[in-house]
């Protein structure tokens, strides 16, 4: 019996954002794991199977399940605003030694804001809606003065990865482009990689398609 593979590039699934769709495994019942590249809200890059996806089994990197166990020892009366849960993410993601983007690359929480929730409310306040914590300098640590509470593009204009690319003598970040030209992030850096030019890369319309599997 064929079953159809859906793209999920795009969708959201809690507070997994699918970036693009990795690889496939066989089964031993002739059916296919297919594997998507997932951006959790709190910075973690993860591969989640797309079942796991759809039947909402997976809904985050495991912070969830990690702020859940922190939340039981908290008791300031403020566990689970979304202060405290940019909170607890920020320390998770500096805690962990193999996040390539925070802890494994030494970027680090100030003496403050480990201490207590306390003292990063004071300093930060209250989480705007649609606004996400952001290091001012990306090589910098979570600290006061460098930290505000920025929206999902100036976040993606602040990433250390971000790349400047020219086209018809206009410079603006992948980032901005993208969201100019309607052509997905994702896209375009595979198309880069691949070697395409710069003008190909964000001009050729993305074809969506429908792969059968039998």
């Amino acid at each position: 019996m064929a079953s159809q593979s859906i793209d999920l590039t795009g969708q959201r699934f809690g507070r997994l954002l699918v970036l693009s769709f990795s690889h496939s495994v066989d089964r031993q019942n002739y059916s296919k794991t297919s594997y998507w590249l997932c951006r959790c809200d709190c910075g973690t890059e993860k591969l989640i199977d797309g079942q796991s996806l759809k039947q909402r089994k997976t809904k985050s990197c495991g912070c969830l399940r990690r702020e859940k166990m922190v939340a039981e020892k908290t008791v300031h009366g403020m566990t689970r605003c979304p202060s405290w849960r940019s909170w607890a993410a920020m320390l998770y993601r500096c805690q962990d030694p193999n996040n390539g983007y925070y802890g494994g690359r030494g970027i680090a929480v100030c003496d403050r804001w480990r201490e207590s929730f306390e003292n990063f409310y004071a300093d930060m306040g209250d989480k705007p809606e649609g606004l996400s914590l952001d290091r001012i300098d990306n090589d910098g640590n979570y600290e006061p003065g460098n930290c505000r509470w920025a929206t999902r593009t100036e976040q993606c204009n602040n990433q250390r990865s971000n790349r400047m690319l020219v086209l018809d003598g206009r410079s603006q970040t992948l980032a901005e482009w993208s969201k100019e030209l309607g052509v997905n992030v994702s896209a375009i850096r595979r198309r880069l990689i691949r070697g395409w030019s710069i003008k190909d890369a964000l001009t050729t319309p993305v074809r969506h398609q429908t792969k059968t599997i039998y």
